[in-house]
Parts: structure tokens; sequence; C-alpha cells
């Protein structure tokens, strides 16, 4: 037989064959290859194969004498794989100050994707101990490295990139799920259905062993049909409300605070462009003139020529607030409300960024960092502090809104509700730190989920990233390109009604995937009875 399935279980048979390193490397590679699927190809068959060769070499390790220490080895080397090549442009942020940091270059090529692993190892030690040996065992891989998902966005300040489900483009029908049970609850799904195929191969009844995947299809074909369904009926609605995004391109090396008169100029330039009269406000990517925007008063009034009266400027900036009785400087990376008059400026609102970004902003590791002189990758502050909560702002003009500054879009239900949910969110990010590389996209196709998850319009404004509106349903609504220097007028969307997500959370599509698990393996016990 010269089909498909011949030459998987041939390929599998090899697979049997590989011990030691060679074993660890083909895992590795199988890892890696998986990150195709997310942002920005979704090449998403690359992620089944993976899953599957996982899951076979993970069944490969209960056979060995020490399973539990084989299983953590083996899903700890695909794991490494997978989050060098997801997120190895981290490393670019380490040279921009090359001359200070490169030699730290290990620390995200290596401690980062290898430190991530370890909970992917400590899943795969559980699967060797724990999971069952027939078809159902999919079940278990599934809510076993989804806890493992689940701890990697909670632990050590939290880091849920790339999670399962933003495989599926932000705004397609499948992605339409997360507004019932959020990029967490589709990953569980993805899980499940791209690890169903491994269980066609191995011993027991064909309908107990197809079981995984035709359950694997049902919930993927009902994730794309309620999508379809909810994107035909879509309505999107204007409030009338304009806002002007700018964005320049410049490199993060050459944001200097030497250079900070000739960025602002920049800014301003796109800014006052003809239209700024009838626009509700201004908005300015994170750290968007490197300096301390509002201890300047030079270039404080430089914005107040430029600007017209009663303009509104939203502008990423450093904070710094002065101790007192012998107290250090309190550093904040903060969303500025300024407000034009015919005299001066007042500053109306302050957000401070709450979810600092570890290691460069904030170090939950410092007294361990410190000891080999790295403390953060600040450039323009020594440390930030963190600020206080998440917030909803109520300024004159303009819709009240939620301020996301960079790191902070990834986190679901980060965003205030009840009687504090906003109209719209705004998102300012500085994706220049990442260089020409897949990060901006990945940042990017997570900040839609976050607008889907919440049912709210979101205006983004990133340096060298991509700037403009997402609707609610998590699509591109109007936008600039990477590397555009720019600015887009953009009239706001109206918010949908809270999503079921936004109500409830986790726990919806927990209790829903406890259901299915339990059926899963109901069903597969009952044909391997036949």
């Amino acid at each position: 037989m010269t089909g498909p399935g011949a030459r998987l279980r041939r390929l599998r048979a090899r697979g049997r064959l590989l011990r030691g390193p060679a074993l660890y490397a083909a895992l590795f590679v199988a890892g890696a290859f998986g990150v195709l699927a997310q942002a920005p190809l979704h090449v998403q068959p690359a992620l089944i194969a993976a899953y599957c060769v996982l899951i076979w070499a993970l069944d490969g390790a209960r056979r060995t004498r020490k399973p539990v220490r084989a299983g953590f080895a083996r899903a700890w080397a695909f794991a490494s794989g997978q989050f060098l090549a997801g997120t190895w442009w981290v490393a670019n942020a380490f040279l921009v100050q090359a001359e200070d940091y490169a030699w730290l270059i290990w620390a995200p090529l290596i401690l980062l994707p290898a430190g991530l692993a370890l909970i992917w190892g400590a899943a795969g030690a559980a699967y060797a101990r724990l999971a069952p040996r027939g078809a159902h065992r999919i079940g278990a891989f599934a809510a076993l490295f989804m806890a493992a998902e689940y701890a990697r966005s909670i632990l050590l300040s939290g880091f849920p990139w790339n999670l399962p489900a933003h495989v599926f483009p932000a705004g397609d029908p499948v992605s339409q799920s997360a507004s019932l049970i959020g990029a967490a609850g589709l990953s569980a799904m993805v899980l499940f259905a791209f690890a169903a195929p491994a269980a066609l191969f191995g011993r027991g009844p064909a309908l107990a062993r197809a079981a995984p995947l035709a359950l694997g299809l049902v919930l993927l074909a009902g994730a794309w049909t309620f999508g379809a369904l909810r994107l035909e009926s879509a309505q999107l609605v204007q409030t009338g409300e304009r806002v002007r995004v700018a964005q320049i391109h410049i490199d993060q090396r050459d944001k200097t605070y030497a250079v900070r008169r000739e960025v602002l100029a920049r800014y301003l330039a796109l800014s006052a462009a003809p239209g700024v009269e009838d626009v509700s406000a201004i908005i300015w990517p994170e750290g968007a003139v490197p300096a301390f925007l509002l201890n300047e008063s030079d270039l404080l009034d430089d914005i107040r020529r430029a600007l017209p009266d009663g303009a509104l400027l939203l502008a990423g900036t450093a904070r710094a607030e002065r101790g007192t009785g012998g107290e250090p400087d309190r550093y904040f990376n903060a969303l500025a409300a300024l407000r034009m008059d015919s005299d001066w400026m007042t500053l109306e609102a302050a957000y401070d960024k709450v979810r600092l970004v570890p290691f460069g902003e904030g170090n939950p590791l410092a007294p361990v960092t410190r000891l080999i002189g790295f403390e953060t990758l600040s450039d323009i502050a020594p440390f930030y502090t963190p600020g206080s909560q998440a917030r909803t702002l109520t300024l004159y003009g303009v819709s009240p809104f939620a301020p996301l500054i960079c790191y902070e879009v990834i986190f679901p239900r980060f965003t205030p509700r009840g009687a504090d949910r906003p109209h719209w969110l705004v998102n300012v990010s500085n994706d220049s730190w990442y260089g020409s590389s897949s990060g901006p996209r990945q940042h990017l196709n997570q900040a839609q989920y976050r607008a889907l998850e919440e049912g709210l319009p979101l205006v983004r404004a990133a340096s060298n990233g991509v700037s403009g509106q997402i609707d609610p349903y998590g699509r591109i609504e109007r936008a600039l390109e990477v590397d555009d220097e720019a600015f887009i007028d953009v009239l706001l969307l109206e918010r949908l009604d809270a999503t079921p997500y936004s109500l409830y959370g986790d726990g919806l599509w927990s209790f829903v995937f406890a259901i299915l698990l339990a059926l899963n393996s109901t069903v597969a016990c009952m044909l391997n009875r036949r």
C-alpha cells in the first residue's frame, strides 16, 4: 500500500527507532515546525503534524524504563523548539543597545524558550504517568497541555503568547467562538482537535480510534458554523466620532533623547494635517517621543503651538514622580490625555501601565539577574513601577475608553467590566523593539482577539507595528502597514453587547470542555468493548 496512511505508518515506525540526541533533535524540529501555524503564516496543518509527533513520542516514553522522566524530556525538547521559533524576535530587543546587552543574547534564545518549555515538560511527565492507553488519551493530552498553557499565562507575571487558539486569524469564522469561550477555550479545542489524528494509529477497534477525530471535526465545524453565522449577521454602526492615529517609521536604535525634537516634529506634522479640527482625539504610540514628555516644557510648548484649541492628545510617554523624604523617584509607562486650551494645556488624565514586560520594564527575578549586572532593558527609565489597576477613562468629547499599553493587550479580560465597561479600547504599543520580524504581526493578532472577546472596537497606535481600527468582531477595519509613516483617521464604531466570555470568563469553557472530555472517554470505552 502506498497511500497517505501507509506512508504515515512507515514514518511513525521509523520515528520509533530514534533514540537519544536524534530523538530530541527531531522533537525540537517538530515543535519549531508547528509554529508555522501562528501569525503571520497560519499554516494550521503544520501544528496538526507537530502534535501528532509529540503524542507518538510521549506514547513511546511509556515503554521506557523511566516513563515519567522520558515524558518530561520529550515534551521539553518539543516545546523548546516551539518557543524558540515563536519568540526568537525577542532577541532583537537585546541588540538595540548592543554595546551593553549583546552579551546577553543567549537569554532570549536559550533561557526563555528552555524556561517556558519546563511547563510543557511537566505536562509531558504527567501524560506519561496518567494518560490512558486507548484512543481517549487524546482527551488527557488536551487537558494536561491546556493546564500547562494556563500556567504559562499566569506564572511570573504571565506570558500568554502564541496560544494554540491564535493559529486561527482573529476575525475569521472559527475565531468568533472566542466571544463565547475566549482564546483559552478555543485553545483547548485546538489542542484536542489537532491532536486527534494521532489516535488513528495504534491499537484497538478502528471506530474507537476514529472517535476523537470525529469529535474534533464536529467541534471545529460547529465553531466555523457559529462564526460564519455571527459574521453574516454582523452590523457595524459608526458613532460619528473621528479619531486620528499618527505613526512614524523609526528604528528603535535611532530613538534616543538627542533626537526627541525631530521625532516630536514628525508626529506633529502628521497630527496637525488638514482635518485635525474634526477629530475627537489624536493618538500617539507607546513611548512616542524619547523623553519624559510631561516634564519637558519646551516639548509641551511645541505641541501646544501645533495643535488647535480643544484638541485632545492621547500620547504614550514615560512619566516620573519625584520621591519625597529620601524615597527614590518612581517611573511609569503611561498614556497621558492632554487637552489644548487657549493659553497652555491640561493633563486631563494619565493611565499607568499595570502589566509590565518582564525584563524589559519590570523584573520578577531582579535579585538573581543583578548578580550578572542586568536589571531591565529600559532605555528611558532605570525601572518602572506598575500602575494600580485597569481603568476606563471618561473625557469630554469622546466616548469612554480603556487604555491597553503594549503587553497588556495579550491578557484576556483585563478590560474593566460591569458599569465601568468602556465603549472602545485604545492599544498603544512600541513594536519597533522587535524589528522586521513576526513579532509585531503576532502582537496584532492577539490585539484582534481582545476586541473579539470583549465585543469592543479597538484603536491601535503602534510604532513600527500595525495601526488602525479593529472592529468588535476582531476584523481589521482600516489600518496602516508596519513600515508606514502616515496618519489614519477612523470613525469609531459602536460597541456590541457584552459577550458571554466578557461576562463569565473561563468558567463557561472549562465546564463545556469537561463534558466533552467525559463524552470522548465514554464513547471510546463503549467502542472498545465492541
